[in-house]
Formats: structure tokens, C-alpha cells, sequence
């Protein structure tokens, strides 16, 4: 493992989103669903020099994950990277500094960092993730889907580390104080992984012969429908994957190494 990468978790769950890579000098940022203030705060509280990040990339426009980027990206002059067919201009109140615009599929470089955006399954206009080499090490995120594809199962088994959505438990959903319209929209195709989903996801992925994936961070756990505790038991009632995992507690940073 690469000592010159770090990686964190600026936070995560229902109420805000925020991922940190940084290797040599160059950093990128995944999502900010909290203010600029926050996002740096919080950075710079776990070591990172923010004045480092060079590009912020934006999955989708759920205000989770979308709420701090607008600003975060004209205070660190660092280009936003989107999917070429979002028209975020409905949520914008000012501008980008500036705004890169990409496809799912293909693999981009910049020096040493090479990543490739693919598409998930959510109720936001043109979801993705993303898929990264920095330095030695190779990172995945998978959140913010209701149904998994071969694709990710590919991406994540050829990943050292993967960020893997756990957002809630099946029992606690169904008995929990959500309308029923709202627990339909989340347990769709179009909504959140549970942890049984996230469990079989990780032994397909996990358990093939070519795979290099020794360390998971779960992560987005709803607030209402899942618990660290909760999750932990489904982990070992579920999970044949033998490495390593951390389950990221609800609005907490994490440096992750």
C-alpha cells in the first residue's frame, strides 16, 4: 500500500456527503453535502491541505451530496466534474469556478490519477460514481443505488479499497415511522442499498478469484432505518468476505489511514 495516499471520510449518511484522496500534492473531493466552511474545516482537521485539491467530482444533485460544492469550488478554484448531461443550473444560486463535463465509460488522466465515472441507480437525473487510481491504490464508491450492476461487481473486484453504501436495515425500514411511499421509494431500484444488498455485493465481489479488494468502508447508514450496531450484526450474519471493513458513523470524519 501506497504510504503517500491518504484518504478520508468527511462525512457521511442522510444529512451530508463528503469524500477526500489526496497522494503527492494532488487531492480531489468526492461530493460535499455540507458548507464549504464545514468541508475545509473538516479536511484540514484530519491533515489534508485543501489548497491541493484539484478537482471535485459530483455523483448527483441530491442536496446530500451537492449542498457545499458550488462554493468549495470557486474558494478552492478547483473545476467541478459532471455527467455532460446534468443541468444543475435549476440548484445553482451563483456558478462553479469552473465546471468539467464527462461520460460514463471511458477512463480520463491527469498525471498519475486516472478514474472513470459509471452509472447507478437513484431517483437523480443522470446518478454516477467513481472509479480512481491514485498513487498505488485503487478506490471505488458505490452509494446512493438501489440495484447493482456487473459493472460495479468488476469495478469493486478490481478495487484495493471500496466505499460501499449500507444505507438501512430491511426490519428496521419496515417498521420504521417512514410513510409508506417513501420506504417503497427507498427499497426500489431507484433508492438505497440495504445491508443484506450490501452484503451479497461484497462476497460476489469480494469472493472472486481475481479479486484485489482488501478493505471496505460502509458507509451513507440512514439515520432512522439502520444503526452501526444493527449493521454490525447483519455483517456477521451475512458476510463471507473475509477482509477488512469500518463501518463510518453518521456525520463523523474518518481518516480512513
Amino acid at each position: 500500500m501506497s504510504e503517500n495516499v491518504k484518504y478520508a471520510v468527511l462525512g457521511s449518511g442522510s444529512s451530508a456527503n463528503a469524500y477526500i484522496f489526496e497522494y503527492n500534492g494532488f487531492a480531489v473531493i468526492v461530493d460535499n453535502g455540507f458548507s464549504a466552511k464545514q468541508a475545509i474545516e473538516r479536511a484540514t482537521s484530519l491533515g489534508f491541505d485543501t489548497e491541493q485539491v484539484k478537482y471535485i467530482f459530483l455523483t448527483h444533485s441530491h442536496d446530500d451530496h451537492f449542498r457545499g460544492i458550488e462554493v468549495l469550488s470557486r474558494k478552492l478554484r478547483a473545476p467541478v466534474v459532471v455527467h455532460e448531461k446534468l443541468n444543475v443550473n435549476r440548484k445553482l444560486k451563483t456558478h462553479f469556478y469552473k465546471r468539467k463535463d464527462i461520460q460514463p465509460g471511458p477512463f480520463y488522466t491527469d498525471g498519475e490519477f486516472r478514474f472513470k465515472a459509471f452509472q447507478t441507480s437513484h431517483d437523480a437525473e443522470h446518478s454516477i460514481s467513481y472509479h480512481f487510481e491514485l498513487g498505488s491504490l485503487i478506490f471505488t464508491i458505490i452509494s446512493d443505488t438501489g440495484a447493482v450492476s456487473d459493472e460495479m461487481i468488476e469495478l469493486a473486484a478490481k478495487s484495493d479499497i471500496l466505499f460501499l453504501e449500507a444505507n438501512y436495515n430491511e426490519q428496521m425500514l419496515a417498521d420504521g415511522p417512514y410513510p409508506d411511499y417513501l420506504k417503497r421509494r427507498i427499497a426500489s431500484n431507484h433508492g438505497h442499498l440495504s445491508n443484506l444488498d450490501a452484503m451479497r455485493f461484497l462476497n460476489e465481489a469480494g469472493l472472486r478469484d481475481d479479486s484485489r479488494l482488501n478493505k471496505v468502508f460502509f458507509c451513507h447508514l440512514s439515520s432512522t432505518n439502520n444503526r452501526p450496531d444493527v449493521l454490525e450484526k447483519d455483517i456477521k450474519q451475512y458476510l463471507e468476505w473475509p477482509g477488512d471493513w469500518v463501518i463510518c458513523r453518521k456525520g463523523e470524519p474518518l481518516a480512513c489511514n
